[in-house]
């Protein structure tokens, strides 16, 4: 009777140790993986860290290319074949700051007609103005008949508010009525957004923009002022001088000789770690540069 007795308890007791070792096993294999995740996010950290270290460099680097008036040449360097660095920075201001079409709350008409003129000579609706207006804009009324304000856009899906501030990055032309991808990519490489007023540079704008400073200029017109023998116009009445602008009816507002704003576009290559951004910066009086606002247009960890 005894030895019945024992079996079963000794049969139990091995299961027990069995159980046991079973939850001691899976509690161990947990906390290794849990500690191999927190090794893996922790490098990840540290790896991203360095990357982002590597592009402040590249901003230094482009301040000091600024200060020193020799930004034209891109950069490429590689480290030990562990690191790679690309860099190049570009003028903005021959282009059309989106901030500049309303000024202290108030539109500026000038500047309006220009943006109306590269809508029309890209051949888009011009007008997208209305709304693009209604966008920065501080009031809720809306300007017709292609304006649009908030009881328009809590109508789309999903719903949103018109923005009824300065444009913070051009990208956000994508959220105004109107706008779709095939309109911003056609516009894209016209304009730009940075904060306040940004004159037009004549030394450095392109024909599709030098056929916005006044009705009626030709392609051919435009080009001429592009490959004008003046240029670069050290002052700007250098280049209302000039033989290829007289009597366009161009007018001085708005325009300038020089830059202050510049985009550093930038990657940082360590393998499994790739960051590309973008970084606006702004020449100040004493000739360094100001970081205005940095983008992250793309990341992997791999």
């Amino acid at each position: 009777m005894r030895e019945r007795l024992i079996r079963p308890q000794r049969g139990v007791a091995l299961i027990t140790v069995l159980l046991v070792l079973a939850l001691a096993t899976v509690t161990i294999v947990s906390m290794s993986g849990e500690r191999q995740l927190d090794i893996r996010r922790t490098e990840n950290q540290l790896r991203g860290d360095q990357v982002w270290a590597y592009a402040h460099s590249l901003e230094s680097w482009a301040a000091t290319r600024l200060r020193e008036g020799d930004w034209q040449k891109p950069l490429r360097l590689g480290e030990d074949g562990d690191v790679e660095l690309q860099a190049n920075i570009g003028e903005l201001q021959g282009k059309i700051n989106l901030n500049n079409l309303i000024v202290d709350g108030e539109v500026s008409e000038a500047d309006v007609q220009r943006m109306q003129r590269l809508l029309k000579q890209l051949e888009l609706r011009t007008e997208l103005m209305d709304a693009i207006l209604d966008w920065m804009d501080a009031d809720g009324e809306i300007r017709y008949p292609f304006g649009a304000e908030d009881e328009v856009y809590s109508r789309k899906h999903p719903p949103r508010r018109a923005g009824n501030l300065p444009f913070a990055d051009v990208g956000e032309l994508m959220l105004v009525d109107g706008m779709t991808p095939e309109i911003f990519d056609k516009l894209r490489p016209y304009v730009y957004a940075v904060p306040g007023y940004a004159p037009i540079n004549v030394n450095t704008a392109p024909p599709q923009i030098l056929r916005c400073l006044a009705d009626k200029i030709s392609a051919d017109q435009a080009a001429s002022i592009y490959r004008a023998g003046g240029k670069p116009f050290g002052e700007l009445a250098d280049f209302f001088k000039d033989e290829a602008v007289i009597g366009l009816g161009i007018g001085k507002h708005g325009l300038s000789v020089e830059s202050t704003f510049f985009l550093l576009a930038g990657s940082v290559d360590m393998g499994r770690a790739r960051l590309r951004f973008e970084t606006y910066l702004q020449k100040q009086t004493d000739g360094n540069a100001a970081v205005v606002r940095r983008a992250r247009s793309g990341w992997r960890h791999g």
